[in-house]
């Protein structure tokens, strides 16, 4: 059961910037009193703010900010459910939206939408529809069952009964389903891919044994032709060999022209300086008769001797320059030689090389040749392997076909489970099972009230009214003072049956203009006599224009406008006291 404690609001439609709080446990009838405009209906707004996020009147939620401060907008609501005790704050500009459970603020939801939903579904288990079908019964903006349609009638009472958990089953059904329907097709295709491979694989083997003679010897014969060059290459590389054998045998008679060479050069080098010391000297006695160190007198004789062995070693240095000057000139033909047989010895062995490797390539390609024609000719062990193969994917065609059989089974179950859990199947059954009680109830709640009629509902929901004569009528052939009875006794039957469930079961009752609308003063004296005669510890509120009413009531709560803003005093035993906090 929930219990509601209090409610209190500010800077709430017309109410200011100090909090409003009403009591909802201070007495068991209460009257809410005021002028139009007053602000006695704003307890609804609050309530349903608080709770469900949106005003019960038919008005934009930005709305509800006072139009004076228009910032700091606060709704609280305060109930218990068994051992827990719920806070519920709600505000706008700044925008804020906080659970507590014994004092301790809840985890928030990702969005303000699933925070909501968690509200409803798991703490409140009741929506907005349903509060305002159990709670409240107002006389402007409130919505009789009766016109409701019929999936909005079921919504309601399959709230009361508790069992819209069937509708979630439903939908989570459905979401199997589908899971269900995708396993089915994926497990057919695989079985039907599974068929198509196990096929293949048949043909193959047959294929394996099947293959002829022309396809060996063709084989063979490849085999026959690389052999055949195999064996040029091979003779290809002896001639290449045995050139190359020839070659460095001259290589190696050239092989010390480049040291000759070496030396010619050094010889050529001393000589050289040699000329070039002789011709200074025999300069130097055929052009100077004096020595330039000791000044000493050269003699002719001795000059003429001096030249002439100056000439004869000129001479000499000369030849000796011609004859090495060939001898290099020899050895430089023979570094080249040798330099051009080394690149044909390298040019060879390149060949010798390509060769080399033409000769693996073909041998590689016989291998697998005769790999082939083994396979071919039935001696190549992979015959077994595609049994086993074969074996393996008739084996995974077995496996497939049970899981087949369990996934159509689930099949055969989720569509059972679907039947039942149809709005004709098991919440009708339920449904059915509570009518008697609900149209027992409606009757005696009518009879209360001096209405005597036969009000019956079906499990479609749809009404049957019948006067005492047997005549048949419809809710909208009624007066309006007989649908209010009409309206008040579903009210007051939901609130019941809430109560039998313990689904939506509430200490809150609030009747909104009811006693000033369309129930004659014989209606209302019979709804007063009702209200006050709960057993059930209901706190019943009454917002009217009637102040004479309040000596009916435990409580007197009047709204009042004081400087533009609304305001509440309360009046319990003839002692007035404001209500604002």
């Amino acid at each position: 059961m929930i219990t509601f404690k209090k409610v209190r609001w500010k800077n709430f439609l017309s109410t200011g910037n100090v909090f409003s709080e009403v009591d909802l446990q201070g007495a068991r009838t209460n009257l809410i009193v005021g002028t139009n405009g007053a602000g006695k209906s704003t307890i609804l707004d609050a309530l349903t703010f608080s709770l469900f996020g949106k005003p019960f009147r038919k008005i934009n939620k930005g709305m509800l900010v006072n139009s004076i401060n228009e910032k700091d907008t606060v709704a609280e609501i305060e109930f218990s459910i068994g051992k827990l005790d719920y806070k519920v704050v709600r505000a706008i500009k700044p925008a804020k939206f906080e659970i507590y459970c014994n004092g301790k603020i809840s985890d928030q939801e990702s969005t303000v939408v699933e925070q909501q939903k968690n509200l409803e579904k798991n703490i409140l288990k009741m929506n907005f529809k349903s509060f305002t079908q159990i709670v409240v019964l107002g006389s402007s903006t409130f919505i009789p069952f009766m016109k409701l349609s019929v999936p909005q009638r079921r919504e309601i009472i399959e709230d009361i009964l508790d069992i819209q958990v069937f509708s979630t089953m439903n939908l989570l059904l459905k979401d199997k389903t589908r899971e269900n329907n995708e396993e089915i097709k994926e497990i057919d295709y695989q079985f039907h891919l599974l068929e198509e491979k196990i096929e293949l694989q048949k043909q193959h083997m047959l294929t394996l044994e099947k293959r002829n003679q022309e396809e060996i010897d063709k084989k063979k014969e490849k085999i026959k032709e690389l052999q055949k060059n195999e064996v040029k290459s091979a003779e290809e590389i002896h001639k290449l060999t045995e050139a190359v054998e020839k070659l460095s045998k001259e290589m190696e008679e050239l092989s010390n022209s480049k040291e000759k060479l070496k030396k010619l050069n050094t010889f050529l080098a001393k000589i050289k300086t040699k000329l070039s010391s002789a011709k200074k000297e025999h300069k130097f006695f055929k052009d100077n008769n004096v020595c330039p160190t000791c000044t000493q007198v050269l003699t002719e004789e001795f000059r003429s001797s001096k030249i002439k062995e100056g000439e004869d070693e000129l001479d000499n240095l000369n030849n000796g320059l011609d004859e090495l000057a060939v001898a290099i000139e020899k050895e430089e033909g023979r570094e080249d030689q040798f330099i051009q047989l080394s690149q044909d010895v390298l040019n060879k062995n390149s060949s010798i090389s390509q060769a080399n490797f033409q000769i693996a390539t073909i041998r590689n390609s016989i291998s697998e040749l005769d790999t082939e024609v083994k396979e071919l000719e039935g001696t190549n062990p992979d015959k077994k392997s595609e049994f086993v193969k074969l074996e393996g994917l008739i084996k995974d065609k077995k496996d497939l076909s049970k899981q087949q059989a369990n996934v159509k089974k689930d099949r055969d179950v989720i569509l059972a489970a679907g039947q039942l859990l149809k709005d004709n199947g098991i919440k009708t059954r339920i449904i059915k099972t509570y009518l008697p009680t609900m149209n027992k109830l409606i009757n005696n709640f009518l009879q209360s009230m001096d209405f005597y009629v036969n009000f019956t509902l079906d499990e479609n929901f749809e009404e049957i009214i019948k006067s005492r004569y047997r005549d048949v009528f419809t809710y909208d052939s009624f007066s309006e003072g007989e649908k209010s009875r009409i309206d008040i006794a579903l009210l007051l039957t939901w609130r019941s049956v809430a109560k039998l469930k313990n689904s939506v079961d509430t200490n809150l009752l609030i009747l909104d203009e009811i006693f000033d609308g369309s129930l004659d003063q014989s209606g209302s004296s019979d709804l007063g006599w009702i209200l006050r005669n709960f057993d059930d510890g209901t706190n019943v509120f009454v917002i009217s224009h009637k102040e004479a009413m309040h000596d009916k009531f435990d409580r007197t709560i009047t709204a009042e406008k004081e400087k533009n803003f609304s305001i509440l005093r309360e009046t319990v035993n003839e002692v007035t006291h404001g209500l604002v906090g």
